[in-house]
C-alpha cells in the first residue's frame, strides 16, 4: 500500500512537472525571465484569512504554496506564491504566480485607488532578496504562519479590491469617501461578513453578574455559551453617537445596564469606545447598523462621534472614542482598558469587530488571550448558526471589484480570468466548509450560491449558506429571508 501510495504521489507530481515550493530567490529569478504572472489584490482585512485559504486550497499545487508577510504580524501585506494546479485562462498547470494582499488602509484602498485610474499608485509588498525567513515552513502548510517575511515594497495599482460593503457606501462622506462615481467599477457581492460588539472581559463579567448569569461573588468570566451575556442594540447606538457616558449627575451610562450592587462606581464609570477610521468596511458596516448612516439621509440618521488616535482610556469620566487603521488597533485599545484597575472592577470598553477575530486564538501552538469578548445583541448571538436562521442580523455583503474594460487600469484578460474565478467561487458552502474554524464563524456563504430551496439543501451546504440578506449591493436595504 504505502509503494502504491507513493507511485501515485510521483506520478501526480510528475503530471504537475518539477514542483516546488516558490521561494524568493525562485521569484526573483522566474520574475527575470517573464514566466512570473504577479496579482496585487487591497481593500478589506477582514477577507484576507478567506482570500488566502482559497487560494492554498482551490488554485495552489501544494508542495509549491509558500506564504509571506510584511512583518511578524503581517498587520499591512501578505503575499502568496505558488505553481497553478488549474489551467487559468492561457496559463498552463505550474504556472508560477505570486498573489499580494494589502490590508493597510482597509476597504477603502480596494475602492477608491481603482476609481482613480491609471493616475492612482499604492504601495505593495516586494519580493525581492532582502525577504527573511519567517515562522514557518517552507512549503506552508498553514496561511497564518509565514515562510518568509518580505519588508520592502513596491509602487503599484491593485489589480482588483475587496471591501466588507458595497463601493458606493465607501463614498459616503462618513466613511471617508468623497462621492465619486462608482459606476467604472465591475463589482459585486460574494459572501456576507458578520461582525459583533466585542467588550473587555472585566464588562463582560459586570455583565454576567448583572444579569444572573454568574454568582455575584465570582471573579473570572464564565466562558459557557449560555452564560453570554447581552447589549441592546440600543445601548450601543446610543454610545457611539454620543448620547450616553459615564456621569454621576445625567446616570446615563453603563448604570442603565449594570447596577451599583456589582459596581459601586459605575454611576461615572467611563465608557470607552474602540473604533476603526473611515475608510474602513468594519466602520462603514457599525455607521449603517446603529446609526443608519448613511442610510437614513439628514432627516433620518445618526452621527458617530469621531474618535482620535491619542485618546487615553480611563476608568472614571464621560465618553472617550479611541480610532485605529486596523483591527488589531481596536483589539489593543479593548486590551489598554482591560488592563486598567480601580477598587471595584477596572475600566469598561466595547468595540466592533469582524466576527472571525478570535480572542482566544491558537497561534503558533499556544493559546493567545487579547482581553475581550463578544456580546449578544439584544438577545441575539453573533454567529453564523444564528445569522443563518435569521436570528442575528448584523451581516452585510462584501463585494471585490476591479475597472471595467477600456479603463486605464483594466485587468488584462488572464488576470481577469482568474479575478473572475476567485469572485465566482471564493464565497460558497463548499469553500467556507473546509477554512479555519474562527474564519467560519464570521462568514456565510450568499443565498444566490446555492441551487434550489433553501430547505431542500443538504445539511452541510445549509451550515454555511444564509436565506437572510439584505438586497445586492445596498447595506442599507433591510435584512430578509429570501430564500
Amino acid at each position: 500500500m504505502k509503494l502504491r501510495s507513493s507511485l501515485i504521489a510521483l506520478a501526480c507530481l510528475a503530471s504537475f512537472g518539477a514542483a516546488h515550493a516558490l521561494t524568493p530567490a525562485e521569484v526573483v529569478a522566474a520574475r527575470a525571465d517573464g514566466s512570473l504572472k504577479e496579482v496585487r489584490l487591497a481593500g478589506a482585512s477582514a477577507l484576507r484569512l478567506l482570500i488566502g485559504a482559497y487560494i492554498q486550497a482551490d488554485l495552489a499545487q501544494p508542495s509549491t504554496f509558500d506564504v509571506f508577510y510584511d512583518s511578524a504580524a503581517g498587520s499591512n501585506h501578505r503575499a502568496y506564491s505558488f505553481r497553478t494546479k488549474v489551467a487559468i485562462g492561457s496559463w498552463p498547470v505550474g504556472t508560477p504566480v505570486v498573489i499580494y494582499k494589502r490590508d493597510q488602509g482597509g476597504s477603502a484602498q480596494g475602492v477608491t485607488p481603482l476609481l482613480n485610474g491609471g493616475d492612482a499608485t499604492q504601495a505593495h509588498m516586494l519580493i525581492d532578496a532582502s525577504c527573511a525567513a519567517g515562522s514557518g515552513p517552507s512549503p506552508a502548510t498553514d496561511i497564518q504562519k509565514p515562510g518568509f517575511i518580505c519588508g520592502a515594497t513596491t509602487t503599484a495599482l491593485a489589480h482588483a479590491g475587496f471591501s466588507d460593503v458595497e463601493p458606493a457606501l465607501l463614498q459616503a462622506s462618513i466613511n471617508g469617501g468623497t462621492n465619486l462615481d462608482v459606476s467604472g467599477l465591475d463589482a459585486a457581492g460574494f459572501v456576507q461578513n458578520i461582525f459583533a460588539v466585542a467588550v473587555n472581559k472585566k464588562l463582560y463579567l459586570a455583565l454576567q453578574k448583572a444579569q444572573g448569569l454568574v454568582d455575584a461573588s465570582a471573579t473570572e468570566i464564565n466562558e459557557s455559551a449560555a452564560a453570554q451575556p447581552s447589549i441592546p442594540k440600543t445601548f450601543i447606538a446610543g454610545a457611539l453617537t454620543g448620547q450616553l457616558n459615564g456621569s454621576s449627575t445625567s446616570k446615563k451610562g453603563w448604570n442603565l445596564l449594570i447596577p451599583a450592587s456589582v459596581d459601586s462606581n459605575i454611576n461615572n464609570k467611563r465608557i470607552n469606545v474602540c473604533r476603526r477610521t473611515p475608510g474602513s468596511g468594519t466602520q462603514a458596516a457599525s455607521n449603517m447598523y446603529f446609526a443608519n448612516n448613511p442610510c437614513g439621509g439628514t432627516a433620518n440618521q445618526y452621527t458617530p462621534v469621531a474618535g482620535t488616535t491619542s485618546a487615553t482610556p480611563s476608568v472614571l469620566g464621560s465618553l472617550t472614542v479611541q480610532q485605529g487603521s486596523s483591527t488589531g488597533v481596536v483589539e489593543g485599545c479593548l486590551a489598554s482598558v482591560e488592563a486598567l484597575s480601580d477598587s471595584t472592577g477596572g475600566g469598561y470598553a466595547f468595540g466592533v469587530l469582524g466576527r472571525e477575530n478570535n480572542p482566544q486564538a491558537i497561534v503558533n501552538g499556544t493559546p493567545s488571550e487579547k482581553g475581550y469578548r463578544y456580546v449578544k445583541l439584544s438577545g441575539a448571538t453573533p454567529a453564523r448558526a444564528a445569522l443563518i436562521a435569521g436570528d442575528y442580523d448584523f451581516a452585510v455583503e462584501a463585494s471585490m471589484q476591479w475597472a471595467k474594460a477600456g479603463a486605464a487600469n483594466a485587468p488584462a484578460t488572464d488576470v481577469l480570468n482568474l479575478l473572475a474565478k476567485m469572485r465566482s467561487e471564493m464565497g460558497k458552502a463548499s469553500i467556507l466548509q473546509g477554512l479555519d474554524a474562527d474564519l467560519q464563524n464570521g462568514l456565510a456563504a450568499l443565498p444566490s450560491t446555492a441551487t434550489g430551496a433553501w430547505s431542500d439543501l443538504d445539511p452541510v451546504t445549509k451550515s454555511y449558506t444564509s436565506h437572510t440578506n439584505r438586497t445586492s449591493a445596498n447595506s442599507c436595504s433591510p435584512v430578509r429571508m429570501s430564500k
